[in-house]
């Protein structure tokens, strides 16, 4: 080892050592360690009453009954797959695709659009009295000099609105989809706007979240100085923050939009015509077309994926 290694390795070893120590964090994980192997080693068995060899027989039989019912009774025909699915999807498999799609696309949009206007009062460096710790110019005493706030203007009306806010977004994610679905469709009937509103309702406050965490950690360079000329808030936001980050929302809005499809599909076992009602009629009886209609679900999130990849890429690189 050459002088100059050993003299960086004992800069690396010192640093470590002067490093700040976060106990809380530290304990925090070592507790959560200890919970998870409390948790494992507590529990019974998970293998249930059924001996190895009858639980071997039934995923077999489980596997043979994926296997669409035409190849297996023209003795494994593949071609005979085709008019097979093609009828599927004809008659009950297009109608209830096109019911998934709209309904998520319905709610994440509904979801972006709503949540986009309080984003300016969540956030924990723009909404408040000072924004990027610049005081308005307009705040002085009688001489013209500017008026230091004292402690109880700090806990003004833009902290009020930014905790109320950010408890909105918890309260909003904090309640299922699916509780929410539940609780509309008692009050509306059993229509599409329950199962939009409950999506919209829960991915206003996933977004919320998302879309503020992205906020607080976006360069404030530009909106400062924009602060500094006298733009409001709101300004701000919509002239330097949004355009700046807008490459991140949109991951984020299409991420969402994925998890939508698939909460859509499994909203539709409460009754209305999706994937998830063709689902939950085929599970325990045809076993094949609950995977055709689960697959054909999982197309949609592809699809939606190479979108996203493309709208991005276009958005990063226009030529």
């Amino acid at each position: 080892m050459t002088e100059s290694e050993s003299s960086r390795d004992r800069r690396i070893a010192e640093l470590r050592r002067s490093r700040s120590k976060d106990w809380f964090l530290q304990g925090s994980g070592l507790f959560l360690g200890a919970l998870a192997i409390w948790a494992w080693l507590s529990t019974g068995k998970l293998t249930g009453r059924l001996p190895f060899e009858r639980r071997w027989q039934n995923f077999k039989n489980f596997l043979g009954d994926l296997t669409p019912s035409p190849v297996r009774k023209s003795d494994g025909d593949w071609t005979e797959a085709v008019p097979w699915a093609w009828n599927l999807f004809a008659e009950r498999g297009a109608v209830a695709l096109m019911n998934t799609i709209a309904i998520a696309c319905a709610a994440i949009v509904l979801a972006a659009v709503v949540v986009l206007p309080f984003l300016p009062l969540a956030s924990r460096r723009l909404g408040r009295r000072d924004p990027f710790g610049i005081y308005p110019g307009k705040e002085t005493n009688q001489q013209g000099a500017f008026a230091k706030p004292t402690l109880l203007d700090r806990f003004s009306k833009w902290q009020i609105v930014g905790g109320a806010t950010r408890f909105l977004f918890v309260l909003a994610r904090a309640v299922p989809e699916y509780i929410l679905a539940f609780l509309l469709i008692a009050l509306l009937g059993l229509q599409v706007w329950p199962l939009v509103l409950a999506l919209a309702i829960h991915n206003f406050g996933i977004l919320g979240r998302l879309f503020g965490e992205v906020v607080e950690n976006a360069d404030d360079a530009a909106a400062r100085q924009g602060i500094g000329a006298g733009m409001t808030r709101k300004q701000v936001f919509a002239t330097t923050i949004f355009p700046a980050i807008f490459n991140r929302f949109l991951i984020y809005f299409f991420y969402r939009w994925e998890t939508c499809v698939k909460d859509a599909t499994v909203l539709g076992m409460l009754g209305l015509l999706t994937l998830g009602h063709l689902i939950a009629l085929s599970k325990g009886f045809f076993w094949d077309q609950m995977l055709f209609f689960v697959l054909l679900g999982a197309s949609v999130i592809m699809v939606g994926d190479l979108v996203s990849t493309g709208i991005r890429k276009t958005l990063r690189d226009p030529s």
